[in-house]
């Protein structure tokens, strides 16, 4: 993949010695082709770094040129504790994702001079603006907090001359319902990726660029568990898309609306590596029909012949996650809980207890499904069902016991 010296040392020291299938799609035509990329894989195929080394490859590349860092001096690298202008720009759906991205990059980077950090609703925003402060190169986060410090003015946040990078991850979530609107918003505070040099040049005489003025064209990463592109869409992608900005928020009903209004360009590369049928071979799938009446009686037989291991329970509304946790827990099953009504560092806190404990119940809304990535979980139970069908395909992509009550 050609990728740069201290990314290769990156990756042994995390334990990746090979990469993924996506990873092996996307990285050359992100990092050396400077495509923009359109990817779909499951949960779990490793496509933060598909979109993340890309980035850090091409900031190495930029850093080496402007400031003649010589690959053997690790010390120049890890020196820098300072950062510059925004360069990358990564959108999650949730909270939880975004901490689970940014934490990966974070590692990659760890001894890059390179700075990531999340910015997420349920937080300190004085204590996030503290830290965009120290002008990260990355920022990753969820529409609503971007939105509102962009709106406010955080200068971090709408000096965008630099931006080289703008991430969709989970792409077809983040506009599911109209819940997103502040999507649109952002993208409409980004440069036009198609703008000359020498425009850009202008624009930012007067405040921080890239040393040496070494712009380079914006590229847009859009990523999802699923992937559903027209021909005729993947047609007007070769012939190149319109980047009018004026489509109001209604227009983003699809990732091909999404990837257009980004400024998505001509030649992208698709990565399509989704089954069909979406079911992973050693799956074991359940279905158990039973009235409201019984559920709960099944719900704890289940958690009892089968509660060994990591085990999700989710349900469709917080009134029915409440009613399971008080249940469980009057029958001596300790659980953890996600919700939306939740304090942020509660919700963090959850997530941390669930991946630290070998045989932890986490109760959760089926919003929380959506990328996030989990090791050794054996048992999932869906004690309502899911509004969409994706919510449950998300899980049962990553090979997790599959219990629907």
């Amino acid at each position: 993949l050609r990728l740069h010296p201290l990314l290769i040392k990156a990756m042994h020291r995390l334990g990746f010695n090979e990469p993924t299938p996506i990873q092996k799609a996307c990285i050359p035509a992100g990092a050396h082709q400077g495509k923009d990329v359109i990817g779909a894989a499951e949960t779990g195929s490793g496509k933060t770094l598909a979109f993340g080394l890309p980035i850090l490859q091409r900031l190495l590349e930029e850093r080496e040129k402007t400031t003649r860092l010589h690959v053997e001096d690790e010390k120049a690298a890890e020196g820098s504790s300072t950062g510059g202008p925004l360069r990358a720009l990564i959108l999650t759906p949730t909270r939880e994702l975004a901490k689970q991205v940014c934490d990966h990059l974070k590692e990659a980077a760890k001894f890059l001079g390179i700075h990531v950090v999340p910015i997420v609703g349920g937080l300190s925003m004085e204590k996030q603006e503290r830290l965009l402060k120290k002008k990260p190169e990355i920022v990753v986060g969820t529409p609503g907090r971007l939105w509102e410090l962009m709106s406010s003015g955080n200068q971090h946040l709408v000096e965008l001359h630099s931006l080289s990078f703008f991430v969709l991850d989970e792409a077809d979530r983040m506009i599911e319902r109209g819940h997103f609107k502040e999507v649109q918003s952002i993208i409409e505070m980004l440069p036009l990726s198609n703008s000359s040099d020498e425009q850009t040049v202008k624009a930012t005489s007067s405040c921080e660029t890239v040393a040496n003025l070494q712009i380079k064209k914006r590229q847009t990463f859009v990523f999802s568990a699923t992937l559903a592109l027209s021909a005729n869409f993947r047609k007007k992608l070769k012939r190149g898309l319109s980047t009018s900005k004026t489509a109001t928020a209604d227009d983003l009903s699809s990732i091909e609306a999404l990837s257009k209004q980004a400024g998505m360009k001509p030649n992208a590369e698709i990565v399509d590596l989704t089954n069909a049928s979406i079911l992973p071979e050693k799956l074991e799938e359940s279905f158990i029909e039973c009235s409201d009446d019984d559920k709960d009686a099944n719900l704890y037989y289940i958690l009892s012949v089968h509660g060994q291991g990591r085990t999700i329970v989710f349900c469709t509304s917080i009134s029915a996650l409440r009613h399971i946790s008080s249940l469980l827990r009057t029958l001596g099953i300790n659980v953890l809980t996600n919700h939306a009504q939740m304090q942020q560092r509660a919700r963090m806190k959850a997530v941390d207890r669930f991946r630290e404990g070998e045989n932890s119940v986490l109760v959760a809304t089926d919003g929380f499904a959506r990328g996030m990535d989990f090791d050794n979980v054996r048992t999932v139970i869906h004690y309502q069902l899911p509004h969409s069908s994706d919510v449950s395909a998300l899980f049962i992509s990553q090979t997790y016991t599959f219990l629907d009550i």
